[in-house]
């Protein structure tokens, strides 16, 4: 048992998902380890349009647990993907510290939850904790490509779970008045940022998705990759140098043709020439467009996408 217990008030963001199977145990643990550590929290449940028993699961551990926790559940409308249902949790917690728990299945034991908070208060205002294994392959692919077309040095990888100041949830409040991607937002806040590597269990921790899942974490990956990477214009860039090198070269020939003893078919040349000119151009313009876009999109994030159909305080 901690002697001198943290000060700071935290909250513990939990998305709820068809989580059944999990989700009390998941709440005992984490509820334990703030309860040994800390002199106030409170839990805020996100349920993402569960259709299985998750919410009685959660009300019963409400009712049934010794640890007695301060525990809200916002109830979505309907299912909209775990950005949206994670930012209606932080919009209504009201700690020094979030917790941001993305998905209620450990394969790290508790005391990992401390030892990020921790390295937080060494001057880091995020901190995130990483799997070493178990990622899957379409995973790894969007970060290397989010990591090679990233703006900003900072690099992503898969998360379990972070621990966020108040003071960088305030500072992508004022960056933006919608949060697309909050890894993201929070790696490129300024702040500073830390990631602890862990060697999870072998078992993983991830759950099958269905197709509205797979299909909302689709969207998010592209979306991700045109609002805060550079992936697009990059491509774009490469066609043009391609076929700028192939215009370079159909000119030299054109040249070279009229010098030599060489007669290509008439009117081939000219043809070419004209072909490779007008992709190059389109090329170039296509870069240009996508640049604006990009300007645009960074410009026009959406207040506030999440819909809300009420607030239950589980507290006796």
């Amino acid at each position: 048992m901690v002697q001198n217990k943290e000060k700071n008030f935290v909250s513990c963001v939990v998305y709820l998902h068809n989580d059944s199977d999990a989700v009390k145990d998941f709440l005992e643990k984490i509820c334990q380890v703030m309860q040994e550590n800390f002199e106030k929290y409170e839990v805020v449940c996100v349920n993402d349009g569960c259709v299985d028993d998750t919410l009685e699961k959660v009300r019963e551990f409400s009712a049934e647990s010794r640890l007695q926790p301060v525990v809200s559940l916002i109830n979505l409308s309907y299912y909209q993907g775990v950005e949206c249902a994670m930012n209606a949790g932080c919009d209504l917690a009201v700690g020094d510290f979030l917790f941001e728990f993305d998905s209620c299945r450990m394969d790290y034991e508790p005391s990992l939850i401390m030892e990020v908070y921790r390295r937080a208060l060494q001057g880091y205002d995020v901190v995130a904790a990483a799997p070493r294994y178990g990622v899957s392959f379409t995973s790894r692919l969007f970060y290397l490509v989010y990591n090679w077309g990233s703006r900003y040095k900072a690099k992503i990888r898969q998360e379990r779970f972070r621990v966020v100041s108040r003071r960088a949830i305030n500072r992508v409040n004022q960056m933006n008045t919608y949060v697309p991607y909050r890894k993201a937002m929070y790696m490129n806040s300024g702040l500073k940022t830390d990631t602890l590597v862990y060697d999870n269990k072998k078992e993983n921790a991830d759950r099958s998705r269905n197709s509205e899942e797979r299909g909302n974490r689709n969207t998010l990956a592209a979306d991700t990759i045109i609002i805060f990477t550079n992936v697009l214009e990059k491509i774009s860039l490469a066609v043009s140098v391609v076929l700028l090198g192939a215009l370079v070269i159909m000119f030299l020939y054109l040249i070279w043709s009229i010098f030599s003893k060489v007669r290509p078919v008439e009117g081939w040349l000219s043809i070419m020439f004209l072909m490779a000119f007008g992709f190059f151009m389109m090329s170039v313009m296509l870069t240009l467009i996508l640049k604006y876009l990009s300007v645009l999109l960074n410009m026009g994030f959406k207040k506030q996408r999440y819909v809300i159909e009420g607030v239950e305080k589980l507290t006796q």
